[in-house]
């Protein structure tokens, strides 16, 4: 104790000294802080900015699909709309009997008298990558001329995929205005997990 005692009574004889001492405990006590608590603070805030300046690019990307939802919404319809005239263009074999009852509808409109709509089950055979499945349907009926044309018209105008493969038509000697017709129509049916 008596050393300290000298020592800052020598300090106070010498004012250079004083300074020095004073100087060296400031800047001592300068880069204490610079290395202890300003250096981590630095290092904290350069991760703090990276991770700030990811938050900032989400908040752009999520304000920029908020402002595109409406756009989104409508594509969506769009898409459901589209999925809908696929359905029908295109359905599944369990809308084969809503098609005979269409085929039926179709011939009643052209005036048509329809003897039979039936629709040929064939053996299965392996699908490989096709999406689809042909399915023949004979059609027998009584009709003129015109009414047979009708009858094409609503076929070929029908929303489904269709197509006429075959046609006989029979003069009928007891009504020479209407004819015995055997149609062969193909359709198609998407097979189910395509």
């Amino acid at each position: 104790m008596n050393s300290l005692n000298n020592i800052f009574t020598n300090l106070k004889k010498d004012p250079k000294q004083m300074i020095i001492v004073i100087s060296s405990a400031v800047l001592l006590s300068l880069f204490v802080c610079i290395v202890f608590v300003f250096k981590p603070q630095i290092v904290n805030i350069s991760g703090v900015r990276a991770r700030l300046s990811k938050i900032n690019a989400d908040l752009k990307g999520a304000r920029s699909d908020i402002a595109r939802i409406g756009v989104m919404k409508d594509t969506v319809d769009s898409y459901k709309k589209k999925i809908g005239l696929y359905e029908k263009t295109l359905p599944t074999e369990d809308g084969i009997p809503g098609l005979l009852e269409s085929l039926s509808g179709m011939a009643k409109s052209a005036n048509m008298r329809i003897a039979g709509i039936v629709p040929i089950i064939q053996k299965k055979p392996e699908a490989g990558n096709r999406a689809y499945e042909e399915i023949p349907i004979t059609i027998t009926a009584q009709a003129g001329y015109h009414e047979l044309g009708r009858f094409l018209a609503s076929l070929e105008n029908s929303d489904r995929f269709m197509k006429v493969t075959d046609i006989q038509i029979k003069a009928d000697k007891a009504s020479p205005k209407k004819h015995d017709v055997e149609l062969l129509v193909v359709t198609y049916v998407l097979l189910e997990g395509k």
